[in-house]
């Protein structure tokens, strides 16, 4: 590995040119989005191209099929509201662009934040067509660590983690209040505050709007992703759903067995790790599964128990809320009592992709989760399919019970510990170019030393364990049900 290339979303450019520098390599490239940051940005390339496919009106290209175009625009929070002529166009264009920054800078491998966006799914998309790796670095589930992970899978290495560390991490996660670091809880959920956010974001969508079209950059990620017109924004009129609380939620808990309460931890809304972790695209429909599997539940008579997650307060529309709502045996909790309190509070957790689904099982809880990094196949129900929501309730009704929470514990532990790796991740955040702190030049160590292990020279992870990794439908980007693309 002696060329890396990061991709460096806006503002972490800086960090990451240090992190790079302590890398262990010969040269690394750090490539955005943005003109006039990073070492190369794609922003030129991609207009360029742009503009001659939307003249063009194809819905297809050399190194894009129609099925991926499709599935590229599902996944993308921004491009799914767009008119599909335009985000077909931004689709193709943003792989034309990274495919010419691959074959003028031919990288051995490539890191980025998790992908997120189109973006960064046409970078790995055409990393992958070249045969190049991609690793995305996030901060761990476990305190003080760091992770590899690859659409949503974890990238493990071979050997087995001690099992003093195992033993010792799972005493320290086994406290009911145990939550990751990153994990963050809002404590006022008032009238006011949720018009405050309203109009706090309503004017950062016009600056950022304003700067993207004097950058001469009127498609600019993070100025399209702030505008109120895109679908899934909150409206003032969402600030109603303060009088939807069940404030009589205890009495009302009370009257199922906790084995029969099924937690609805809500995720933020839009979510890139459901977007680009979860193969199924009707999954990705994360209102609609949740209604599906709503019904599904209170028909065989569990009681589906509703929190939200405290950061989305002032961003939750409430048509799904009203939604849930309208089916029996719905309770919706005050955004003032945390994930924790209702772990403790129902027997079985729902989640796709989030935190509140480890937490459950970890807790010895029966966790419903989507494909996330942390399932261990047999202490998870998981959901792959939309086909699967129909066998929910059976398997809680009829799966064996689990042997022990200490033995499930340490097999979800030792996955996690083979993923994992010390790394300050957190360092990304108060970064300052002009002071770097020695957890930053860390960071770039063990990410180096990381990359190395599990990459093509190490235990090639993705010529094993991703190679075999394949999706379900045509256009996915693990490949088609026939095969890789």
């Amino acid at each position: 590995m002696n060329h890396v290339l990061i991709f460096a979303i806006f503002r972490t450019e800086a960090w990451w040119a240090h992190v790079g520098r302590h890398l262990g390599v010969d040269r690394v490239t750090v490539l955005t989005d943005t003109r006039g940051r990073g070492d190369r940005s794609v922003t030129d390339d991609f207009y360029a191209a742009y503009r001659r496919f939307l003249k063009a009106d194809v819905h297809e290209s050399d190194l894009v099929a129609r099925d991926e175009v499709r599935d590229a625009i599902a996944r993308c929070r921004v491009l799914r509201w767009l008119p599909e002529r335009q985000a077909t166009a931004m689709v193709l264009g943003m792989a034309q662009a990274m495919d010419q920054a691959l074959a003028a800078l031919a990288p051995d491998s490539i890191v980025s934040l998790p992908i997120d966006s189109y973006v960064t799914d046409m970078l790995e998309r055409r990393a992958r067509a070249r045969g190049i790796p991609y690793f995305e670095l996030t901060a761990g589930t476990l305190p003080g660590l760091s992770m590899l992970l690859h659409r949503g899978a974890l990238v493990t290495t071979e050997g087995a983690p001690d099992e003093e560390e195992v033993a010792a991490r799972s005493a320290e996660i086994s406290n009911p209040e145990f939550a990751p670091i990153y994990v963050q809880n809002a404590r006022t959920f008032t009238r006011a505050k949720f018009h405050r956010v309203q109009a706090y974001f309503q004017l950062r969508a016009w600056a950022f709007n304003l700067l993207a079209r004097a950058a001469r950059d009127p498609l600019n990620l993070r100025a399209l992703d702030s505008q109120t017109w895109l679908g899934h924004k909150a409206r003032a009129s969402d600030v109603r759903v303060l009088s939807m609380i069940d404030h009589d939620w205890q009495e009302r808990l009370a009257a199922f067995p906790r084995e029969r309460r099924v937690l609805f931890g809500l995720q933020m809304f839009p979510e890139a790790s459901i977007d680009y972790w979860i193969d199924d695209l009707r999954l990705i429909r994360q209102e609609d599964m949740l209604l599906e599997l709503a019904r599904r539940l209170s028909d065989a008579g569990f009681q589906i128990v509703v929190k939200d997650h405290p950061l989305q307060f002032g961003f939750r529309q409430t048509a799904l809320l009203e939604a849930l709502q309208a089916i029996p045996n719905v309770v919706l909790v005050p955004y003032e009592v945390t994930g924790n309190a209702m772990l403790a509070q129902c027997g079985v957790s729902v989640t796709a992709t989030g935190t509140l689904g480890l937490q459950a099982a970890l807790l010895g809880n029966t966790s419903i989760a989507g494909q996330a990094y942390y399932v261990v196949e047999d202490d998870f129900v998981v959901l792959r399919t939309w086909e699967d929501l129909a066998t929910v309730p059976d398997r809680l009704l009829n799966d064996a019970p689990m042997d022990s929470v200490e033995a499930r514990r340490a097999r979800i532990i030792r996955h996690v510990l083979k993923g994992s790796f010390d790394g300050p991740f957190m360092s990304l955040f108060g970064f300052k170019a002009d002071a770097p702190n020695d957890e930053v030049t860390q960071m770039g160590r063990e990410l180096g030393r990381r990359m190395r292990l599990v990459g093509p020279e190490g235990e090639d992870w993705h010529g094993k364990v991703g190679a075999a990794r394949v999706g379900g439908h045509a256009g996915s980007p693990l490949g088609g049900p026939e095969g890789r693309l």
